[in-house]
């Protein structure tokens, strides 16, 4: 399959993909953009994979290119209410964590995990087949990612 093929294929339901996490038309096609950029930058990626491991490879590349720019938008917001010297109570109110803004700060490699099993339902064993790690290591990086996760949301509440 060449890269016009690629695109062809899979730009859709990975532009849905980055709108349901930025809400933004601009946003989602910058994501999903930056997500080919991606894999073009590796020769032989998407020669390497078909069917089920291709599309789960450019929806971790995708969710991850949304989550970056989710970030930057949060921490140019931020920025823009400490420009206003607005008291920190008032700054952590206005911006309370939602679940994606909390799996947004995990480090990348957690997030992918993080996103694999709870928004695509694989399990542990396909995560570390599709990521190349360990299945216990999956499973130890998930317990930890979900309380990191449930820190952040009680710190937003």
């Amino acid at each position: 399959m060449d890269f016009e093929a690629l695109y062809e294929q899979h730009a859709g339901w990975m532009y849905r993909l980055a709108f349901a996490i930025l809400r933004q038309p601009q946003d989602a096609e910058d994501a999903v953009q930056e997500a080919f950029l991606t894999v073009a930058r590796k020769p032989g990626f998407y020669g390497a994979l078909t069917g089920g491991p291709l599309k789960a490879a450019l929806t971790v590349i995708t969710r991850s290119r949304a989550l970056n720019i989710l970030r930057k938008r949060r921490e140019i917001a931020d920025s823009e209410l400490t420009d206003r010297n607005l008291p920190g109570d008032q700054v952590s109110f206005t911006f309370g964590l939602s679940w994606e803004e909390a799996v947004a700060s995990l480090p990348s490699s957690v997030r992918e995990m993080v996103l694999l099993h709870f928004a695509d339902g694989f399990t542990a064993a396909e995560i570390a087949d599709l990521l190349d790690v360990k299945q216990e290591t999956v499973r130890k990086t998930l317990y930890r990612a979900r309380k990191q996760i449930r820190r952040h949301l009680e710190e937003g509440d």
